[in-house]
């Protein structure tokens, strides 16, 4: 889901009969959905079957793919994801200004978050802010284009006996990720990129 399709996702939940709020968290490494309901297997139910539904994909193909958490589990899985430690590089920064892109796009009129997901959000984002500025996460590589460049670095020695300026380097992609895989080969100096 595009980030232009967030709150419409959103929305589009809460007509659900159990879903009284929804934010919608969609990224190159995951699809998040926090929503909020009286009773959690009907209303978790209720959004399976809708994501089956949009998708094409079977609920049990859908449920293999899938995690779900409720309750204490789900907020403590939103603060570790706003802290960067629930990612595939952990300190990564990118996901703490999703977080607050979501918290802001679902807090917005067109938006379907409430009191308890504007809360939980909010929390979050001030969380993940907290984290970033009192620990050493956020020291070094902390991202998946800066940690593929580091490892370039290190096997273009290792493997090819060659400097990063000697190397001619193809990135397959035109997204965000190839955009900041460009920026962080620039200033190495490599040969070429293509």
């Amino acid at each position: 889901v595009q980030e232009e399709n967030w709150a419409s996702a959103g929305k589009a939940l809460t007509h659900l009969p159990g879903i009284r709020e929804a934010a919608v968290l969609s990224t190159c490494n995951r699809f998040e959905i926090y929503f909020v309901t009286d009773d959690v297997h009907g209303g978790t139910r209720q959004v399976m079957e809708h994501l089956s539904a949009r998708s094409g994909v079977s609920l049990l193909e859908l449920r293999h793919s899938l995690f779900m958490l409720a309750k204490t589990d789900a907020v403590w899985h939103a603060l570790r994801v706003a802290s960067g430690l629930d990612s595939l590089v952990i300190g990564e920064g990118q996901i703490l200004s999703q977080m607050k892109r979501c918290y802001e796009i679902s807090t917005d009129d067109e938006g379907a978050a409430g009191k308890v997901l504007t809360r939980l959000l909010n929390t979050a984002v001030s969380a993940g802010k907290r984290v970033r500025s009192e620990t050493s996460i956020a020291r070094g590589g902390v991202s998946i284009s800066s940690a593929a460049v580091e490892l370039v670095d290190k096997k273009c020695v290792d493997d090819l006996d060659l400097d990063m300026n000697q190397l001619d380097i193809c990135i397959l992609g035109a997204g965000k990720m190839a955009r900041l895989l460009v920026q962080h080969l620039t200033p190495r100096g490599v040969k070429s990129i293509t």
